[in-house]
């Protein structure tokens, strides 16, 4: 999932003391050194589109700034959080300069480009993101996924002050659709569970009324022979759907109904 990743584009742009408390509340402060692992890397990529091997002295030394930070933050975890977070804030100052003075010149050309018609594009794009969402969060908590959404609730909020702001670009707008559809894969993917969950549950009901009647029959006096091999049967039942192998469980199922009818036929 793009999702660390448009978390960072979010730290770069909108700043970073929040978001390393927003990391505390969540009780993972692990999250830190994979936002600036991710931002370090973010920025050595512009860096290298941008300038080549001709970076200017002030930003280089900013970079190294920045990287021997996010190494520092890597040795404080998981023992002093406090460290870790001065190191965070450290390094993602350094990288939000950099990509600030990177981009301030791509900056004041595209504004000179940007035009009310692309605002309201954008707008009307994320309002269908927003809508798309709200029918995702209702499947989600029918089928019980226990997925969250504070995550795209929270980067929606910002791409509605990026567009109020006329800072809103395409490129945000594309994320959310990326983060959107991962969304969608893992409820469709919750929802397979579910379902083979029900399939099991259901085999096993079924199951255990068979061999009821198995114990019936026996202490009827049906042949052991026969009351052994559907007990066989059950028993390669329960591996095939522990194995998820459905096809194959309906096969020795229905071969199994037939041998019980014969076994119950015999005692009568």
């Amino acid at each position: 999932m793009k999702t660390l990743a448009l978390f960072t584009i979010f730290v770069l742009i909108f700043g970073t003391a929040s978001l390393a408390n927003d990391a505390y509340a969540q009780n993972d402060p692990n999250i830190l050194l994979r936002i600036a692992e991710q931002a370090d890397k973010q920025i050595s990529k512009q860096l290298e589109r941008s300038y080549g091997d001709s970076i200017p002295s002030d930003i280089r030394s900013l970079f190294l700034q920045g990287h021997a930070a996010v190494e520092s933050l890597e040795k404080s975890l998981p023992d002093d959080v406090e460290q870790a977070r001065n190191d965070f804030l450290t390094a993602m100052k350094s990288f939000k300069q950099i990509s600030k003075m990177i981009s301030e010149p791509a900056e004041k050309a595209a504004a000179s480009k940007l035009t009310s018609a692309v605002d309201r594009d954008l707008s009307s794009e994320l309002d269908r993101l927003e809508k798309h969402v709200e029918n995702l969060k209702t499947i989600s908590e029918k089928q019980n996924t226990k997925i969250t959404f504070e995550e795209i609730d929270y980067l929606i909020g910002e791409a509605q002050n990026q567009i109020k702001d006329g800072t809103a670009t395409p490129e945000t707008i594309n994320e959310l659709k990326h983060l959107v559809d991962s969304i969608q894969k893992e409820i469709s993917k919750s929802s397979s569970h579910s379902a083979s969950d029900r399939i099991k549950q259901f085999v096993e009901e079924q199951l255990e009324i068979i061999d009821r009647k198995l114990t019936k029959a026996s202490d009827a006096g049906a042949d052991v022979t026969q009351i052994d091999n559907a007990r066989d049967k059950i028993s390669e039942i329960r591996s095939l759907i522990e194995e998820s192998n459905i096809g194959n469980a309906k096969i020795v199922f229905n071969e199994l109904n037939k041998l019980v009818k014969n076994i119950e036929r015999s005692v009568r």
